[in-house]
């Protein structure tokens, strides 16, 4: 479990489907991105594996035409923290330490939401990253099964 270190916001909102608003170097992009958390117990497991939301929805549909099941769209009338229809590759999850993203989170270089992805959505998530042939099995294990 977390320890007496990590911020007790991020503690409390800070689970699967929990989506978060930042900027991360790993990005092509320099601008801040959504981003949702997919392990399913993110606390015990030291390490949040976060998707990516964006808007590119066709040019990502280009990139993975070959495995469009890996894929997730998501409408903002379904999940109106978006402004955009955007899309999820779930092919490419982004793991960040515990620790590190909680010392952002203090700096408040990371906005959190109070709503959480609908259930819905985390479930077509978690399929979707369980059919990729691209994640390691060491990432899709901290994922619960769809």
């Amino acid at each position: 479990m977390a320890g007496p270190g990590i911020d007790l916001k991020l503690r409390l909102t800070l689970r699967e489907g929990s989506v978060y608003y930042f900027a991360e170097r790993h990005l092509t992009s320099p601008e801040p991105h959504y981003f949702i958390v997919v392990n399913s117990d993110p606390l015990a497991q030291q390490v949040l594996l976060l998707s990516v939301v964006t808007s590119r929805m066709e040019y990502v549909k280009l990139r993975r035409k070959a495995c469009p099941e890996t894929l997730v769209e998501i409408a903002p009338d379904v999940f109106d923290v978006l402004k955009k229809p955007s899309i999820v590759d779930c092919n490419d999850l982004k793991a960040i330490p515990l620790a590190e993203f909680n010392a952002r989170f203090v700096r408040r270089e990371i906005r959190c939401f109070d709503k959480d992805l609908p259930v819905a959505l985390r479930k077509a998530l978690r399929k979707a990253i369980h059919a990729s042939t691209i994640l390691a099995a060491e990432m899709k294990a901290l994922v619960a099964r769809p």
